[in-house]
């Protein structure tokens, strides 16, 4: 039996307590935030004990870092440094030079540092990538995430989280990756804009140039009505097209072809959208069975896009060249509002 610490008890925190509810022999004995208090409903529900953050590991042989971003790297490098494993909740860390001292810590001490970006994990997503296979060299490549804005937890203070750009993005530069294949992302430049009275990113495109000279896109947007998370490839022989929100559908030269689902009484997205399968391969590694994750590297990796984009965009969509050499210390937000 996998023993899991959840720290933090928000949105992020609930979906992996339900993951792990799913996960055969893992079990969630602590749920932590800043404050007991704040810890306690989550717990009560699940019959765990609340805690403070930093008394971490305790009884947890492994912890999901489900916490704001800026709060991240402290506690995930504390954990490291004693060689318990974690999981940490996308974007990495608030800024790289956060996200660098995540990965010298795993590397130090060669325990598990893994990142969780969730829609690698989904069924969707790998029939996706499976029939992409068949395009060959593909020339159009789209990533479209547009939602309405949130409003709990971090996200209602965009300015110390990151913008729509920091939310969503990182999301849909993971998958523009993985659908892109092999092709060596080398730069890329971005739009933002904002209709929030404190400023923050709203609505952005990013346009990443690889190395066969393929122009792909990321959309995204916290001003939609409605929910559509979609991507899109295609060459001079098909056109492949995945959907994970609304509605879990991929469709091959427009007709639909079959996904993956399990029916559960647990919330059918914690399956669909890989929650299920990444915490499943998190307490594999944990358990030293072996497993499929994404490791913390390649969420260092997509913050640096993020970063690159960010800076793109304070320079009037000028290219910035990947990978990314710019400030480290600083956030996406001051890379946009102080170039």
């Amino acid at each position: 039996m996998t023993r899991l610490a959840i720290a933090g008890a928000g949105w992020a925190g609930r979906v992996h307590t339900l993951a792990a509810s799913a996960v055969s022999g893992a079990t969630v004995p602590l749920i932590a935030t800043r404050s007991v208090g704040s810890a306690e409903v989550l717990a009560s529900e699940i019959g765990a004990r609340p805690v403070t953050a930093d008394q971490l590991p305790g009884s947890a042989e492994a912890v999901v870092v489900a916490t704001p971003p800026p709060d991240h790297a402290a506690l995930a490098v504390r954990l490291l440094s004693a060689g318990t494993a974690v999981l940490i909740e996308k974007p990495l860390a608030a800024t790289l030079t956060e996200a660098d001292a995540i990965v010298a810590a795993a590397e130090a001490t060669g325990a598990a540092a893994c990142y969780a970006e969730n829609l690698l994990f989904a069924p969707a997503l790998d029939v996706a990538v499976n029939r992409r296979v068949a395009l060959g060299a593909i020339d159009h490549l789209e990533v479209r995430m547009a939602q309405p804005m949130p409003t709990w937890g971090h996200f209602a203070e965009p300015l110390t989280a990151g913008g729509v750009l920091f939310d969503l993005g990182v999301h849909a530069l993971a998958v523009l990756l993985v659908l892109a294949r092999d092709d060596e992302p080398v730069a890329l430049r971005a739009r933002l804009g904002s209709s929030r009275d404190d400023g923050a990113d709203d609505v952005g495109r990013v346009e990443v140039r690889f190395a066969s000279d393929l122009i792909a896109s990321i959309d995204v947007s916290w001003n939609s009505d409605v929910i559509e998370w979609s991507a899109e490839a295609s060459s001079p022989t098909g056109v492949v097209r995945v959907d994970f929100q609304p509605d879990v559908t991929v469709e091959v030269n427009g007709t639909s072809v079959p996904v993956p689902h399990v029916d559960s009484e647990i919330d059918a997205r914690i399956f669909d959208l890989g929650y299920h399968a990444q915490l499943e391969g998190f307490c594999s590694v944990v358990a030293r069975r072996g497993g499929r994750v994404c490791p913390a590297g390649f969420g260092r990796s997509m913050l640096e896009m993020v970063c690159a984009a960010y800076a793109s965009a304070g320079r009037d969509g000028d290219e910035v060249l990947l990978p990314y050499d710019g400030p480290r210390d600083v956030t996406p937000q001051q890379l946009w509002r102080e170039p």
